[in-house]
């Protein structure tokens, strides 16, 4: 009787499979736009905030008094220290760039065990002025406290937090204020922290100046943000402001998405695994009549058509991977190692709206755009933001370009 049953549900559970594909694409955009769960992400990523309300939605200025208020221990959120203490933690984190002296810094050996005292953070909730110092200029968050480790040491941090948001990084500003912070307070320990929506490889090329550590939005997020909102002494009346504050990092500014919500994520996987068919299609429409440069990438995860091995060879050579970022990134050592890259003119694009390889950095498409999804080796820099198959077609462009030999092995 169990295998009668089994034989008898395998053609009721196919069943539905037919009518998906059976429908036409006019069908199935109906269907995605009238679904629940895209009518709820439609609805979330255009509900108002203050900050729309107000037309200031990304003016650094607004960026740096929210910070100092919340960096502030003497601040009404009523946290204390623990938004500072947190905040220092993330230089920690493996998505922060470190400057080169980071190691020699005795602050993280300290951290966990920290007391601070006498901070004064600027500007704050009873004082929008930042510092500013002649001939240097006006630093976006200036911190300074003394700190002890419960076991007699006693001295001072200073801090100056530097927000970007759509403007590019100055290099002479990088290097004023890194100047004036170690020159003026030797004794001290003296950290820069520079806070953008996107980062380059490494703390020179995002700051321009290689003694700041580097963070994105995201990860301010991630792990200061959302964990906040769920502290017991969190002040309940200014809690409404760090929700309006989040749902605004995730409001494009000029092309830039300064974060992207847990829920946003969860969302848009609900719907690509059940509406693929039309997001692939609606892609591929975009990118035949030039209206998009950009290719679905393999960053969210679940995705069916991107799950599985993936093979090539090349010169006689297998390379394989479990995701097409991890096969380009044996691809572009094998290239960099063997000498074939040098063979490229450099940056090498398939088309004029979007290079491939570079050596440049940061690495920048023909548009000004930077890479998505870089991938690093010894100098050289190779994007890969591309869906699977286009990604196997700009592989074997290069090879072709290269003059090797390419193949696709099927897994």
């Amino acid at each position: 009787m169990r295998r009668r049953t089994e034989n008898m549900s395998c053609p009721r559970a196919r069943a539905v499979t037919p009518t998906k594909k059976g429908a036409n694409f006019a069908q199935r955009l109906v269907s995605l736009v009238s679904e629940p769960v895209f009518i709820s992400f439609q609805h979330m990523l255009s509900e108002p905030n203050v900050f729309n309300i107000l037309g200031r939605t990304h003016y650094e200025r607004w960026h740096s008094c929210f910070w100092g208020w919340l960096l502030d221990a003497s601040g009404s959120h009523l946290v204390n220290d623990y938004t500072l203490i947190r905040f220092l933690f993330l230089l920690l984190d493996e998505r922060c760039l470190k400057p080169s002296h980071h190691n020699k810094l005795g602050l993280w050996q300290v951290l966990p065990t920290i007391q601070f005292t006498e901070v004064e953070v600027t500007p704050n909730e009873y004082s929008s002025s930042e510092v500013g110092v002649r001939g240097v200029g006006r630093f976006d968050v200036y911190i300074t406290a003394r700190y002890t480790d419960g076991k007699g040491l006693n001295t001072r941090l200073n801090a100056i937090i530097e927000l970007k948001i759509d403007s590019p990084p100055d290099a002479e500003q990088s290097r004023k204020y890194a100047d004036w912070l170690l020159q003026n307070h030797p004794d001290d320990m003296n950290l820069l922290v520079y806070i953008a929506p996107k980062l380059s490889a490494h703390s020179s090329s995002t700051a321009q100046d290689g003694r700041w550590h580097c963070l994105d939005y995201q990860l301010l997020n991630d792990k200061l943000l959302l964990p906040l909102l769920d502290h017991p002494q969190l002040n309940s009346k200014v809690r409404p402001f760090i929700v309006q504050y989040m749902k605004n990092l995730k409001n494009r500014y000029k092309g830039i998405k300064m974060a992207i919500t847990d829920e946003e994520t969860r969302m848009a996987v609900i719907l690509y695994e059940k509406y693929s068919d039309v997001f692939d299609s609606i892609y591929d429409a975009l990118v035949a009549t030039g209206k998009i440069e950009y290719t679905t990438s393999e960053i969210v995860p679940g995705r069916r058509r991107q799950s599985g091995r993936i093979a090539v060879k090349i010169n006689g050579k297998v390379f394989c991977g479990d995701t097409l970022r991890h096969l380009m990134e044996k691809i572009l050592r094998y290239l960099v190692d063997g000498g074939l890259v040098l063979k490229l003119a450099l940056p090498w694009a398939t088309s004029a709206q979007r290079f491939v390889i570079t050596d440049a950095e940061p690495p920048r498409h023909p548009n000004g755009k930077d890479f998505f999804y870089p991938i690093r080796y010894r100098g050289y820099v190779m994007e890969s933001h591309y869906s699977r198959e286009r990604g196997i077609q700009v592989l074997a462009g290069l090879c072709h370009n290269l003059g090797v030999t390419f193949e696709r092995i099927e897994t």
